[in-house]
Parts: structure tokens; C-alpha cells; sequence
């Protein structure tokens, strides 16, 4: 009873932390869900509809279109700017079908899988016209090729297998083909229901037909409106004012971006570097002259680390870079040329000329590689099939007594002059193409390899070049980078405003830089490389007026700060932001306007080539379906079309304002093409032109109601 009584004494504190522990223990689930939540947004790099997209999904569609080009292009690797428009329109084509699929669900359109694999069986689509899948006689697209790996590679998977590297990524491009197939079919059905929508009629089609068969020849009087000074026309804000009330939807933003001063420096070499530079290339230089074969000749090359290989065969002028093959024709044998600087590639160069000659561009030949137990083995099988050979044996039907085809081949120097060819593949090139047409001869490389050569035609004699080249790129020292790097570190210690940095950037030999509209998908601020960093602190961080920290971009070579000068939403840009460029319209508009007003009153064409100013000129073939681009005043100007296509032949008609002038016309002639009218074809064709001018429309109305956020600048 007693312990009861206490417990009962303390009951309000008791109760008290019951609660609190089931306060921390559902706070805690809810903190874990929360965590959660904020770890996977921080891993999205944007958003379409309200579908998310993590940093592994995206990943997913840039290594799948990556491998679309490896295979398509048959290459292994791309350079940045290269990887950049993969991503790019792995992005785009992500939005896009997002934007559609979204349309075709509420439609009620869909794609099956038996008209995915009718594709697949016929190969009618792009996506499937890669040499993975065609056939090697044929050329062609080939499902029974398909068919067959796909065989293969189930097999090899269900009996727990190694699958090769190359079999798996072939796999993968095929589903990624599939998954892009259904997608194009599915944009493809939406497209033609669109088209659809959209009708013509007869009257439409004669109108369309006319205004691109029937031509005008005009005599032209332009009044340019250059011939107006600026000080003779004035802008008011009234003007600006309805000037921007009247455009104001050409002027929407649909993504926000930033407006920045930057100040950029880019490290170069400095005259110690030069100095330095050419130095090593005066030893190499001599090093070169002193060589006296072409192995001594390749090793200066090597040890000096040069961007240009050297291979030991002989090579057309266009394997070197410009600098050194438009002055081969003029260089002896045995000659060094002077080590030089070349701008346009920022390199130090020096070559000798090794050898020069005239031999064929390509080879026809074929050859029986000889195997055998030993050396002794091979040599007697080898000198067996040049005896054999020589006395008029057939040398297909030897081939096949060693298990090979003996089938010709042509080899052209362009196959080989741009790789590093050493060795035994020197060996085989400089024997080839040192044989003459019709000739045999046995080969025996270092490797211990034996070869039995025949060259069955040579074409295309060339002079070709034995050249070894050292070129360097000229590069600053690290001494100079620090030099540079600590300068530019004082100054943005010392001017933490945008302010102090515009008033001081002279005096410190600095130049400060607007750069307007910056958007967050930019692959480099102020055209530099690796500015990530710079992009998240500009979208994520700085507020207008914020001066960044110093950033080190580029290729290692840039030394960068950026003050945020402006935010642009989403919405309207400012009348205040579009001044400059609404006055002159403007202007552009009342000069055009003061000319109407000295010509209006003109009659004929004789009176409109007494107009001071004007330019008289003779044009021909001017149709209504098309803009007439006239030469005096620098514009396209579609009223001119108009208004000759209603003017008949020997009348007078205009001013008439333009873009860029006021203009008159007489019309010399008219005439009409060959073409036939076809009411069904021109309805068809004005039905689908009409679709076509609307559906970008369409797709960026969709964008915006899509809500889309491209936050890849986060991660990429």
C-alpha cells in the first residue's frame, strides 16, 4: 500500500515522462523519415511534372545514350565538350518524353509491346541500324543476328557464366534501343493526332499554291533607313513605355538566370618560360642534327616527350600539323628546321626531314602467315611456299593448305599515319609499300613472325615524307602561376565589393566583364571550363551584390571572381532591363516613319528616283510565300513580297514601311512556274505546314505547365 501511495504521489511526473518518451520515440521515427526525405532531395537533379529524377536515374540515361554513340561511332571515348551535349540531350530527350507521356495518358495513346517487336523484327528504326546488329555479307540490318546474341547471351547468363565486357554492353544498348523506340513511337502517335487536328481547305490551298508559283520582277526604290541620323528622332518614356506594352510577350523569361561582372585571368607563359622553351628546343634541335639514322632520330623525340609521335615509316604531308607540312615541299633531306613558334597551336617546333619519296597511297596485297613447331620448322614451310609460288603456284589454294582464306586486301596510308607505328609494324608497312606490283617476298619480323607477302596492285603515287618532329606546348611555370595566383589573391583581398572591385580593377591591370543571363545548365562561365563551383554559388548561395571567392577553372589556367549583379525570374523581364534595346527599335521605327512621311506622296517611279537617299535596284523572282531580301537596306522585308504579289505588271505601287526602309515598286514582269496545282497535295501540304508552325508551341506550352527544374549543375 505504501509503495501504491507513493507511486500515486507521483503520478503528474510520472505521466509526464510517459509522454516525453513516446514524444522522442515517434519524434524519432518522424526525424528518420524526415532525414530521409531531405537525403533523397538532395540527390535529385530535377523534376518534370512532379516525377524526380535522382543523380543515379540521370547517370543511368547519359551512360546509356554514351554507349548509343560508342556503338554508333565506333569510338571508346569522348572529349568533354563531347560528353557535355550527351548530357545535354540526355536531359532534353528525358523532358520531352515526360512532357509527352503525360499528354498520351490522359489520351489514352500507348505503345504495345507487339509493335515494339515488330520494329525490332523488321529494323525499322534508326536506333537499330548499328554495326552490332548488321549483317557483315549483307551490310544490311539483320534480326537473326540480334536473335542469335540474344541467345547467346542467355545462355551464357543462366549458366552463371562470365558474360565479356563487350557482349554486356551490347545488351544494354539493346534495351536502352527498345526503351527508345517505344518512346519515338509513342512522341510519333501524339504527333500524327496533333497533325490531325489541324485542316485545310481549297481556298487556303489555291492561295498557298499561288503565293509560291507566281513571281514578280521589280524595279525597287528603297529609302534605307541609315540615311536618318540618330539626333534627327527622339524616344520618350511614353514611347518606351508602349513600345514594351505592345512586345510584352516576346519578352517572358521562362528560367530564371543570373546577370554577373566577372574578372577572368588566364595564365600564360612568361618570358622566362619562353626563354626557357627555347632553349630545350635548341638542344633538341641539335640533338636532332647530330642524329645519324632514324632510330638515334626517334629516341631524341621520345626522351623530349613531344605531342608528335614519331613512327618510322613514311607518311603523306596532311598526317603533320600545318606548320610543318606547308613547308615539306621546300626542305631537303638531312635539313633540321629551325626551332619556331607556331600561334595558332601554342607550340615550340623543330623537325628533320628523314626521308622523302615517291610510293603508292594504297596496296592491294595478301599474305599466308606461316606457323610451324620451331624456327627451323617455319623457315623451311616459308622458304617451301616461295619455291612453290615461284614456279606458278596458285596462291589462294596454298593459303588453304594453312587454314587461310588468302583473300586480297587494300591497305591505304590514311589507315595508318595518324597512330604510333613501331616495331614490327614499321617493319611490315616499310616492306609492303617497298614492293612493286606483282612481287613476293618472305618476311620474318623480330618478334620471330613470318609473313609470305604478295602485292597485287599499287595506285595512287604520293610524294611521302620520314619526318621527326619534337613539338611542345609552349606552358607557364608553376613559379608563374604562383605569381599570378598571389597578385590576383591580394586584389580580391583587398576589394570585397563589386564596387571596389570596378573602381580598383584598372590600377591593378584587371578588366571587369559583364555577362548577362547566365543559366544554370551552362557548361562554363565566360566560355572557361570546370566553373561548377562558381554556378552552385550563384544559384545556391549568392544574394545581388555578393562578391564570390577567388575560383582556380579552366584548365588549371584560369584565376576567376564574380560579383552577382541582378536575379531574372521566371515571368517578364523588366522594361528597365530591355531600355537599351526598346529605344532602338525605336528609333529604328521613327526613322521608318519619317521617310513614309517625305515619300507618301509620290506617284510613279519617276518621282520615287528623285527622293533624295534612295537606292534604285532591279529584283527578280519575288513570290508571296517568301521574304525579299533587299541588298540596300540589309533586311529581309516580307511587305515588299506582299505587296508585289498584288500589284499587276507595268503598275506602280508603295511606299509601303519595312523593317529596315520605306519602299516603292514598279513591276517589270510576272510570270508563273511549271509546277501543277494538285488541290488534295497543296491542302495536305497547308494542313501540315500549319501543324509545324504551332507544335514548337505546343511542346513549350507543355514545358511550362510542366513545371520542369534542371538542377544538374548540383552534381555536373
Amino acid at each position: 500500500m505504501a509503495v501504491l501511495q507513493k507511486i500515486r504521489s507521483k503520478g503528474v511526473l510520472l505521466v509526464s515522462i510517459i509522454a516525453l518518451a513516446l514524444f522522442l520515440f515517434v519524434a524519432g521515427d518522424l526525424f528518420r523519415g524526415l532525414e530521409s526525405v531531405f537525403q533523397s532531395s538532395s540527390q535529385q537533379v530535377g523534376e518534370v511534372n512532379g516525377k524526380t529524377v535522382s543523380i543515379q536515374e540521370y547517370q543511368k540515361m547519359v551512360d546509356d545514350l554514351q554507349t548509343y554513340y560508342e556503338i554508333v561511332q565506333q569510338k571508346s571515348s569522348f572529349n568533354e565538350d563531347e560528353l557535355n551535349r550527351i548530357k545535354d540531350e540526355a536531359w532534353q530527350t528525358f523532358v520531352q518524353s515526360e512532357l509527352i507521356k503525360n499528354q498520351c495518358d490522359e489520351l489514352g495513346l500507348a505503345v504495345t509491346d507487339d509493335e515494339i517487336s515488330d520494329i525490332v523484327k523488321s529494323g525499322m528504326s534508326q536506333l537499330l541500324q548499328v554495326p552490332v546488329f548488321v549483317n557483315q555479307q549483307t551490310g544490311r540490318y539483320d534480326y537473326a543476328t540480334v536473335n542469335a546474341f540474344l541467345t547467346e547471351y542467355k545462355t551464357l547468363k543462366d549458366a552463371g557464366s562470365q558474360i565479356p565486357e563487350a557482349y554486356d554492353k551490347i545488351y544494354k544498348y539493346y534495351l536502352f534501343a527498345q526503351r527508345q523506340i517505344r518512346d519515338q513511337l509513342l512522341t510519333q502517335k501524339y504527333q500524327v493526332l496533333l497533325s490531325q487536328s489541324f485542316l485545310s481547305n481549297p481556298e487556303e490551298a489555291k492561295m498557298a499554291f499561288a503565293g509560291r508559283t507566281e513571281e514578280s520582277d521589280l524595279l525597287l526604290a528603297a529609302l534605307p533607313a541609315t540615311s536618318v541620323k540618330d539626333d534627327a528622332v527622339s524616344v520618350t518614356d511614353t514611347d518606351l513605355k508602349n513600345k514594351y506594352n505592345e512586345d510584352k510577350e516576346q519578352y517572358r523569361q521562362y528560367i530564371e538566370t543570373r546577370d554577373i561582372k566577372v574578372i577572368d585571368i588566364q595564365v600564360t607563359a612568361s618570358n622566362e618560360d619562353k626563354q626557357a622553351a627555347e632553349a630545350e628546343m635548341a638542344d633538341a634541335a641539335t640533338k636532332l642534327a647530330n642524329a645519324t639514322n632514324s632510330t638515334a632520330a626517334g629516341n631524341v623525340v621520345r626522351q623530349s616527350t613531344s605531342l608528335l609521335s614519331y613512327s618510322d615509316i613514311f607518311k603523306m604531308k596532311d598526317a603533320f600539323p600545318s606548320m610543318i607540312s606547308s613547308n615539306l615541299d621546300s626542305v631537303a633531306v638531312g635539313t633540321v628546321k629551325a626551332p619556331a613558334y607556331d600561334a595558332m597551336t601554342n607550340t615550340y617546333y623543330t623537325y628533320k626531314v628523314l626521308g622523302k619519296k615517291t610510293e603508292a597511297d594504297s596496296v592491294l596485297f595478301r599474305q599466308i602467315g606461316v606457323i610451324g613447331k620451331d624456327e627451323a620448322d617455319v623457315a623451311k614451310k616459308a622458304d617451301s611456299i616461295m619455291t612453290a609460288l615461284n614456279n606458278g603456284a596458285n596462291f589462294k589454294e596454298l593459303a588453304k593448305k594453312y587454314n587461310q582464306t588468302g583473300d586480297s586486301t587494300w591497305l591505304a596510308t590514311a589507315q595508318f599515319q595518324t597512330s604510333q607505328v613501331d616495331g614490327d609494324n614499321a617493319l611490315f608497312i616499310n616492306t609492303l609499300y617497298g614492293m612493286n606490283s606483282g612481287e613476293t617476298k618472305k618476311l620474318t619480323m623480330e618478334n620471330g613472325a613470318t609473313v609470305i607477302l604478295q602485292v597485287m596492285k599499287t595506285a595512287n603515287p604520293v610524294t611521302k615524307y620520314n619526318v621527326a618532329a619534337v613539338v611542345k606546348e609552349l606552358k607557364f611555370s608553376d613559379n608563374t602561376y604562383s605569381k599570378e595566383y598571389n597578385k590576383f589573391s591580394a586584389f580580391v583581398a583587398e576589394n570585397k565589393s563589386l564596387e571596389q572591385m570596378e573602381a580598383n580593377a584598372a590600377k591593378s591591370g584587371y578588366t571587369v566583364r559583364p555577362i548577362n543571363d547566365v543559366v544554370s545548365n551552362a557548361h562554363g562561365i565566360a566560355n572557361i571550363r570546370a566553373t561548377r563551383d562558381v554556378l552552385k554559388w550563384l544559384f545556391d548561395d549568392a544574394k545581388t551584390g555578393d562578391v564570390s571567392q577567388l575560383y582556380e577553372c579552366g584548365n588549371n589556367d584560369h584565376l576567376l571572381i564574380v560579383a552577382l549583379t541582378n536575379i531574372n525570374k521566371e515571368g517578364y523581364r523588366s522594361e528597365a532591363k530591355l531600355k537599351d534595346m526598346l529605344t532602338e527599335e525605336i528609333k529604328q521605327e521613327k526613322k521608318v516613319e519619317k521617310l513614309y512621311e517625305s515619300a507618301k506622296n509620290v506617284k510613279n517611279m519617276a518621282e520615287a528616283q528623285k527622293l533624295k537617299d534612295v537606292v534604285v535596284d532591279t529584283i527578280k523572282h519575288v513570290s508571296f510565300s517568301a521574304p525579299t531580301y533587299i541588298a540596300a537596306t540589309g533586311a529581309s522585308e516580307p511587305m515588299v513580297s506582299a505587296l508585289a504579289s498584288k500589284t499587276a505588271k507595268g503598275a506602280f505601287a508603295g511606299p509601303v514601311k519595312g523593317n529596315n526602309g520605306v519602299y516603292m515598286l514598279q513591276v517589270i514582269n510576272k510570270n508563273k512556274t511549271a509546277e501543277k496545282f494538285d488541290a488534295k497535295t497543296e491542302e495536305a501540304s497547308a494542313a501540315m505546314n500549319d501543324f509545324r508552325a504551332v507544335s514548337n508551341a505546343i511542346i513549350n506550352t507543355l514545358y511550362l505547365k510542366a513545371n520542369v527544374e534542371d538542377k544538374r549543375y548540383k552534381f555536373f
